[in-house]
């Protein structure tokens, strides 16, 4: 091989590595990706498919601008990962929401005074619809392509951030304004259930004050959990539009927290 070829080769190689970085957290990594439940090694195939479909679909102009020292590789390799961290957010966050949402229901239904007969979740924050919402979520995000806008996203991404190519920009505000879009709309999710389970506590307090001798909480235990299971179904017709906003609007502020 001449000097060309395996300068060539080197650069190949180094844009692989490079794009293998940023699809990693997203794809790769069980606690960012919406393929946590596939094996590792599927998941690590997939991230090196896109990389090397990634690679090969770059022009040969943008291998000019590969770092060439020690350094301007490790803060490319820095940039890559803080790209594709962010765009696991996107997928974390809303579903970090709706486990919080399900949990306050849990919490006003009663469902969590479960950990209380329950010796070995002591000091968990186990959550029975809140796990719900997630199982619930993770089929919804394939069923509505929510997962092939994502891989769409990150192979874009190389286009307007070029591998290796310039510093990266974080911006603080619109990640928190991500935190604070994600659990607003997770929470319209459970609202009519929290709302039904505010009218039934009204209730409860009424009945409290009539007899303050019946232990009125444990009785009306089991008709909140009734009530709460039975407004969850009934909002089952519009959650998988709420859903699908929900991680839409996660997916459209990316590029504002990447600087864009």
């Amino acid at each position: 091989m001449n000097a060309a070829t395996v300068d060539g080769l080197e650069r190949f190689v180094g844009l692989l590595g490079l794009a293998f970085l940023r699809y990693l957290p997203p794809i790769a990594l069980a606690s960012l990706s919406p393929l946590n439940w596939a094996p590792p090694l599927v998941r690590i195939a997939l991230a090196m498919a896109l990389a090397w479909m990634t690679v090969l679909a770059m022009p040969v102009d943008a291998w000019s601008v590969m770092p060439t020292q020690a350094g301007g590789w490790i803060a490319a390799a820095i940039v890559e990962l803080s790209i594709g961290f962010v765009f696991g957010l996107v997928v974390m966050m809303p579903q970090a929401a709706l486990h919080l949402s399900g949990w306050l229901v849990d919490v006003q239904a009663g469902l969590s005074a479960a950990a209380i007969f329950n010796p070995g979740g002591q000091g968990d924050m186990q959550s029975m619809i809140g796990t719900a919402l997630m199982l619930l979520a993770t089929v919804l995000f394939f069923t509505l392509d929510l997962h092939l806008e994502l891989y769409r996203a990150l192979v874009a991404s190389t286009a307007v951030m070029p591998l290796g190519g310039a510093g990266l920009h974080l911006d603080v505000e619109a990640f928190f304004g991500l935190i604070g879009s994600s659990f607003l709309l997770a929470l319209m999710i459970v609202a009519p259930v929290m709302l039904g389970l505010f009218a039934v506590d009204v209730g409860v307090a009424y009945a409290t004050r009539s007899m303050p001798q019946a232990n009125v909480y444990f009785l009306m235990l089991p008709l909140k959990i009734v009530v709460a299971l039975l407004l969850l179904v009934a909002t089952l017709p519009f959650v998988p539009a709420l859903m699908g906003r929900l991680f839409r609007d996660a997916f459209a502020r990316a590029p504002g927290i990447l600087g864009g």
